[in-house]
């Protein structure tokens, strides 16, 4: 059995805050410890406590915090810690003293869950000695790979790629889907298109909603649902308003924030992300996981998984007559939805299992044990 420690103080609610409890759990079922050092009265400290996982809350006021460091320093002490394993670049500060910066007390991972916007160079004294000391940087896709590789300065051999993984009970059910639709008032005729993602301007919700007007001239039967939180409170009213503007009113539904995601994925005849550049997409694999056909854009990490024509298809950034294109061809042709949604399914199933995840981890962090004995 390995003790793991995972540091991540970030207060926010999104793919780095919620994948990391997903993989934990793989790891314990394989008898693996895994105990989370969380920013006290942070959504990611109330989620480990609602759901059961290891975890210290403590204050992390700044960087290089004492009380956050004594309380990290007296736990890696009482409990032998096999592999420090750091989230958020916020706490490198506390993740290098922990870990030992000159000689090792054990390993030190990074994983990183998103890039570095307009590939800028780390060259600050904080990044060039993590880049040093770490023993392996973890990128979640290949796009995240060479991003890291471009602005830190850290030996290539050490970047790996491991991709997020999701459990099989990702996968809804029919039944759960047509509840759904039911609780929507979207009726069996209509062709539902969506997309579940934080409403923010790098998601792009309003190139999905430039699309589905030019779509609706010809398909007026297309409905579309747009579930997500406001991570941007002007930027969401904003969708909301266009939303309900002549051309479109009545044919978009906003959720808001939504806990049951298979089941929405269930009720949906096409799955969309419209992001700029995304580090990889969780609603990506969760579509794939769930048979349905999925339209991304041909940039981030969504070419690594969408093969076009085959398992998805893809539209080009920032084009919305493009994405209308694409689920037009979608939408007059039922057989390559369900075409497409097996191929998504056998994608998921080959790639993007959390089995799979947990044993590219599980293999990473015994080799670096290894190595440091």
């Amino acid at each position: 059995m390995l003790n793991i420690f995972y540091l991540i103080s970030s207060r926010g609610w999104g793919g780095m805050e919620m994948h990391p409890f997903v993989l934990a759990r793989g790891l314990a079922e394989r008898g693996h410890s895994v105990i989370f050092g969380l920013s006290a009265g942070s959504r990611m400290s109330r989620f480990a406590r609602e759901h059961g996982f290891s975890h210290l809350s403590l204050p992390f006021r700044w960087y290089l915090d004492r009380a956050t460091y004594a309380g990290l320093r007296r736990h890696l002490r009482k409990q032998k810690v096999d592999v420090l394993h750091l989230h958020y670049s916020r706490d490198a500060w506390q993740a290098l003293l922990l870990a030992g910066i000159f000689r090792r007390r054990v390993p030190l991972v990074f994983t990183r869950h998103m890039c570095s916007p307009a590939h800028r160079p780390k060259t600050d004294p904080l990044h060039r000695i993590l880049a040093r000391r770490l023993d392996a940087m973890v990128a979640i896709s290949g796009y995240v790979r060479r991003n890291s590789l471009l602005v830190y300065p850290i030996a290539e051999e050490k970047v790996r790629t491991v991709y997020y993984g999701l459990d099989r009970d990702v996968a809804g059910s029919p039944q759960g889907g047509r509840a759904v639709r039911e609780k929507l008032g979207v009726g069996p005729e209509e062709i539902l298109i969506g997309m579940a993602a934080q409403l923010s301007p790098n998601k792009r919700q309003d190139l999905f909603l430039d699309a589905a007007e030019l779509l609706l001239g010809d398909h007026p039967q297309a409905r579309f649902v747009l579930a997500g939180a406001a991570a941007n409170r002007d930027y969401a009213e904003q969708i909301r308003s266009r939303a309900h503007q002549d051309g479109l009113a009545g044919r978009v539904i906003l959720t808001g924030f939504w806990q049951d995601v298979p089941s929405l994925v269930q009720a949906l005849d096409i799955a969309t992300l419209t992001s700029r550049a995304e580090a990889f997409g969780l609603v990506m694999i969760e579509a794939l996981a769930n048979g349905r056909p999925f339209v991304g854009s041909r940039s981030g990490a969504v070419p690594e998984v969408i093969d076009h024509g085959r398992n998805g298809l893809l539209f080009e950034p920032g084009d919305p007559a493009d994405l209308a294109r694409a689920w037009a061809e979608l939408v007059r042709d039922p057989q390559r939805r369900a075409r497409i949604g097996e191929e998504g399914k056998k994608t998921f199933e080959e790639r993007f299992t959390l089995e799979r995840e947990v044993e590219q981890t599980e293999a990473l962090y015994r080799s670096l044990i290894e190595r440091s004995s």
